[in-house]
């Protein structure tokens, strides 16, 4: 609203400027005036020029004074452009400051990520412990309860046990010849065994089908390097043949009888074997003390058996915690069927045990804890600790998931 007003005063002004000028001239041609001693004509065009140069004054003098836009663009216009420079400066800089205001902010932003990440974990972590020591505190109580049990079971033996101490007391001076006795009876009766027994088989050290040393033997190589490594499972044989027999054996202590056609019969069936194969040497025999050991080489194809981590078998599990009996049948059981399980898919068993596998005591211990915390109703998992081949040996873990509660 304001610049039209302006417009149109400057229109207005303008026009009644040309008009006196118009005027002027006109009064001025007509009456022949002169200017500065100018020809009419001259005098004419000149009153012309200053109506013209009057228009543009008086335009510029309204225009400055009415607006301050038109101020700034006549007299200011050079100090309007170093502003805009030094706005256009401080931009760049706020913009270089946003962009590092703005990569700081996604640095701390991912550490935080990071932060919460491993707070979470440490979240979890927390959980895990206080399950496992709810678990433990439950498996305390059940102890706390079977040994208060047995505080008061050992209470009642111990007073019973007062009571046969009395009676026996009174017995002690007729017992003390008795026993006088029977000492010496079992004496002789020692000494009549241990001859008994060297008469009918001696002094044993080896039975007949033990493995004395065995080991893994690589295929397809030249029979000369198999004939090596078969001569390295003799001197091991022979060792722990010297080792078996001790201090009191003879000057033939840690002999070995192997017939050489079965060295070399082996060292050819491994040369063109395929597979890398399994060399037990075995006693043939019940070998006595001082006896030289007959033995006979077996061989076995080697392959993987069980994968790491591999299932082998599982089974349910619902017994009495309180009866340790009980408990220790229920996992006795369910490793002899892993036993049963991987010698049924190829694995060596002990030739006298009849085992292929070993497992560490906390193993047992931890599956026992875990079964008392299920109150003795579980699923136990057996797995494969590890590769496992035909020669063994197999290393178990077992897992143990309650089913209390479950249909």
């Amino acid at each position: 609203m304001y610049g039209l007003f302006l417009i149109m005063v400057l229109v207005v002004t303008g026009g009644a400027i040309a008009f006196i000028g118009d005027r002027l001239g006109s009064r001025v041609g007509k009456k022949r005036l002169t200017i500065f001693g100018l020809r009419p004509k001259h005098t004419s065009i000149l009153v012309t020029i200053l109506t013209g140069i009057s228009i543009t004054t008086m335009t510029l003098a309204v225009m400055t004074t009415a607006s301050d836009n038109v101020r700034t663009a006549l007299f200011g216009m050079e100090q309007l452009r170093q502003s805009m420079a030094e706005a256009e400066g401080r931009l760049a800089t706020a913009t270089a400051e946003l962009e590092r205001a703005k990569t700081e902010q996604n640095k701390t932003n991912e550490e935080l990520k990071q932060t919460q990440d491993a707070v979470e974990r440490l979240h979890e972590q927390r959980n895990a412990l206080e399950k496992r020591a709810v678990e433990l505190q439950r498996g305390n109580t059940l102890l706390e309860n079977a040994n208060r049990g047995l505080t008061e079971k050992n209470a009642e033996l111990a007073e019973t046990n007062v009571e046969l101490s009395e009676k026996n007391k009174n017995l002690a001076d007729g017992n003390t010849k008795l026993q006088e006795d029977n000492l010496q009876l079992e004496a002789r009766n020692r000494n009549l065994t241990t001859g008994i027994q060297i008469m009918r088989e001696g002094d044993i050290v080896f039975r007949a089908g033990e493995v004395i040393s065995s080991g893994v033997v690589k295929a397809g190589r030249p029979e000369s390097e198999i004939m090596g490594d078969l001569q390295m499972l003799t001197e091991i044989a022979r060792s722990n043949i010297s080792r078996r027999q001790g201090d009191e054996t003879n000057g033939e202590e840690g002999s070995i009888w192997i017939v050489q056609s079965d060295y070399e019969n082996a060292a050819k069936v491994i040369s063109i074997s395929h597979e890398d194969m399994i060399v037990r040497i075995v006693s043939i025999g019940n070998i006595v003390r001082g006896e030289s050991v007959p033995t006979v080489l077996q061989l076995y194809r080697n392959r993987k058996v069980f994968d790491d981590n591999e299932l082998i078998a599982t089974s349910s599990i619902n017994v009495d915690v309180n009866d340790e009996a009980a408990v220790d049948e229920a996992m006795t059981a369910f490793l002899r069927e892993v036993n049963g399980i991987a010698t049924r898919k190829g694995m060596l068993p002990d030739p006298i045990t009849g085992n292929v596998g070993v497992i560490d005591g906390e193993e047992i211990y931890n599956a026992i804890g875990d079964l008392h915390a299920n109150m003795g109703k579980a699923m136990i998992y057996a797995y494969s600790k590890g590769t496992c081949e035909v020669f063994g040996p197999l290393r178990l873990k077992l897992k143990i998931i309650g089913t209390k509660g479950i249909l």
